[in-house]
């Protein structure tokens, strides 16, 4: 049984293309996702904290990211050297939270004397403004403080050296944070809060933006994308907060799998969010129910006259039931390098896992063009499920040549490739197929990530000034602009990656307008 579910497990990240889930439900410090609204919590209160601003707020709801921010904020204080104390247990009260925030600043007693614990506080922090070091506590879950223990924090944010803070101080917590801090009873330490931020929902491009950094940074290369209208459902059914996000996505990638699309779709968020929640559509369900007993009995009357009237009326005679059946589109092979021309289409039958099936004639010779025969099976399969990833790796590790699929073909691109126009299997428009060998592929591009191939990134996109910055292989901001401004301009899927279709174009701009 194990083993069963590990299979499906892998089976679902590998067919989206995924190194690991991009979605955890667990804080993810690892790859933290910075929007702007982020950025100026963080620079703010690292900046009262630097600065000795001494006593600050960070509140917002659940599931926000205030945990995963107070840690990234630990982070950049234990960079810049500052010495740190992290206290999420706030069960402990008065004298024992007191215990703690000397605990993990490294000062250790068995003695649970408040007189004791705060000279032991008083004589540590004096030590370090001596040597010149800066000290900072910070409490998450400080909603759950009382008010007495609220007061020991505020007896500590008194300390002073030389005219200098000798501890700043950041409670993290919820909404009630803000609540009991507004009470009579804590005005005095209300009066102390230099800074005050809160956390904010994801607005509707900075969700965008999010789910693309995670599927990024979690190896998609672009093959997982999520439509425009999925969006609009993903903030409706989230509210912009990054636990539900997170637990809605998570449920969306399997549905998408088990649905064999790569493609997160507005009927596929839906699907998730009904899985997630169904007592939701419970009403929905009991209007269907409702219709049914009153609809029923008048088809019901409805029948009985049918079969009880004349049937050469004409009224019978007008209302003739009649099927429309469309042919089905030809396939038609566009001219390929070696000047293959116009092919006829007809099917030629072929062995697949000793099932007879029909391949058609242009999907053979496309192939032939390229020499790779020996994968119609696999590639006329892909074809007809629309599941290209095993037969798009399989070709490139054998043969070195990519498989690259478009919705619009360039001109000059026809002129150069053997081009094979073939209906979606899942849409049925009309897309095309050829292969080349890439000048540079890439596997990994999220911030801050240096490589060779990043740099020969750069300097295609410089070529369409696109990109007037450094060359020096590594993906920023204005490289990650730059992606996006060129998928725009192409018209093609705006994912921030740059995926093989992107590259592809990039190194055929022929036409390509410059800016």
């Amino acid at each position: 049984m194990k083993t069963s579910s590990a299979y499906k497990e892998l089976s679902y990240l590998d067919f989206l293309g995924l190194d690991y889930n991009p979605f955890p439900v667990a804080p993810d410090d690892e790859n933290f996702y910075i929007s702007e609204h982020i950025d100026q919590i963080l620079a703010e209160i690292v900046h009262g904290i630097i600065s000795r601003k001494g006593f600050m707020v960070l509140t917002g709801d659940v599931g926000l990211g205030k945990t995963t921010i107070s840690r990234r904020i630990l982070s950049v204080l234990e960079e810049k050297g500052i010495e740190t104390s992290l206290c999420f247990h706030t069960s402990y009260q008065d004298v024992e939270l007191l215990r703690e925030i000397n605990r993990d600043f490294g000062v250790k007693t068995a003695s649970l004397l408040f007189s004791e614990q705060m000279k032991l506080l008083n004589d540590f922090l004096l030590d370090k403004n001596r040597e010149g070091k800066n000290c900072a506590i910070i409490i998450d879950d400080a909603q759950n403080l009382n008010n007495k223990s609220l007061e020991l924090i505020r007896m500590i944010s008194n300390l002073e050296a030389n005219q200098q803070k000798l501890v700043q101080i950041l409670l993290v917590g919820q909404g009630e944070l803000m609540d009991k801090l507004n009470s009579r009873e804590l005005r005095q330490l209300k009066s102390r809060i230099i800074i005050k931020k809160e956390v904010r929902p994801l607005k509707l491009k900075e969700l965008e933006n999010y789910l693309l950094f995670k599927l990024n940074v979690s190896g998609s290369g672009g093959l997982t994308n999520i439509r425009k209208s999925a969006l609009s459902k993903i903030q409706k059914y989230t509210s912009g907060n990054f636990r539900q996000i997170n637990i809605l996505m998570d449920r969306c990638l399997y549905v998408a799998f088990l649905n064999n699309t790569t493609e997160i779709s507005g009927k596929i968020i839906k699907e998730a969010y009904i899985d997630l929640n169904p007592g939701g559509f419970r009403l929905k369900k009991r209007i269907t129910v409702l219709s049914l007993v009153i609809f029923l009995p008048l088809f019901l009357f409805a029948g009985f006259i049918y079969f009880t009237q004349d049937k050469t009326s004409p009224l019978f005679g007008v209302n003739t039931i009649r099927k429309m059946i469309t042919p089905a589109k030809g396939l038609k092979m566009l001219p390929a390098v070696a000047n293959a021309g116009e092919v006829p289409v007809h099917p030629q039958m072929m062995e697949i896992d000793k099932k007879t099936v029909s391949l058609p004639v242009p999907v053979a010779d496309f192939l032939k063009a390229y020499k790779l025969s020996m994968h119609e099976n696999l590639f006329f399969e892909a074809l007809e499920t629309g599941r290209f990833q095993e037969v798009a790796v399989t070709i490139l590790s054998k043969s070195g040549y990519q498989l690259i699929r478009l919705e619009h073909i360039p001109d000059h691109v026809k002129r150069k490739y053997g081009v094979l126009s073939y209906p979606n299997a899942v849409n049925g428009k009309k897309g095309y197929f050829l292969f080349w060998k890439p000048a540079f592929t890439l596997k990994k591009f999220y911030y801050s990530y240096r490589g060779k191939e990043i740099q020969k990134l750069q300097k295609e996109l410089v070529k369409i000034n696109l990109y007037n910055y450094h060359l020096d292989g590594i993906v920023g901001k204005k490289l990650m602009s730059a992606v996006i401004a060129f998928q725009k301009q192409i018209a093609i899927p705006v994912t921030g990656y740059p995926d093989e279709k992107t590259i592809f174009l990039l190194c055929h701009k022929e036409g390509i307008n410059q800016v």
